[in-house]
């Protein structure tokens, strides 16, 4: 009898704990479901955002690039320079790949300015389309 009642005891047990397992799977999904659906918002927020934010980040570019332009070429050399300077020392002192291509990128910048200028254009980074 006593092996009868310890088997029942088990059972129960095992399906207690199978009831539990499947509360919390339950409550899990629940969760899951609810992040997703504020992960969907944010980046349809972004998404709604994003236009706006790429008009003035192009604005202000074409803007940089403009008043680079009439800086003299001695200037704009000089600034190279030391981008590249600082982006070797980087390099050097063993920073990371992302740090000295930081420092780096301002010498691409000077150098679109001095080459653009001697084309005689003043391009736009992208051209707003008609």
């Amino acid at each position: 009898m006593e092996t009868h009642d310890s088997g029942r005891e088990l059972a129960d047990r095992v399906r207690d704990t199978a009831e539990e397992a499947q509360d919390e799977a339950l409550e899990a999904t629940g969760r899951v479901q609810r992040i997703a659906g504020g992960a969907r918002r944010r980046a349809g927020q972004v998404a709604d955002r994003l236009p706006a934010a790429f008009g003035q980040v192009r604005s202000g570019a074409n803007s940089t690039v403009t008043r680079l332009q009439t800086m003299p070429d001695s200037g704009l050399r000089l600034l190279a320079a030391a981008s590249l300077g600082f982006g070797a020392g980087l390099r050097l002192a063993g920073a990371p790949r992302l740090a000295t291509l930081a420092g780096l990128a301002p010498a691409s910048v000077f150098g679109f300015a001095i080459m653009s200028r001697r084309a005689g254009t003043l391009p736009e980074l992208h051209p707003s389309r008609p």
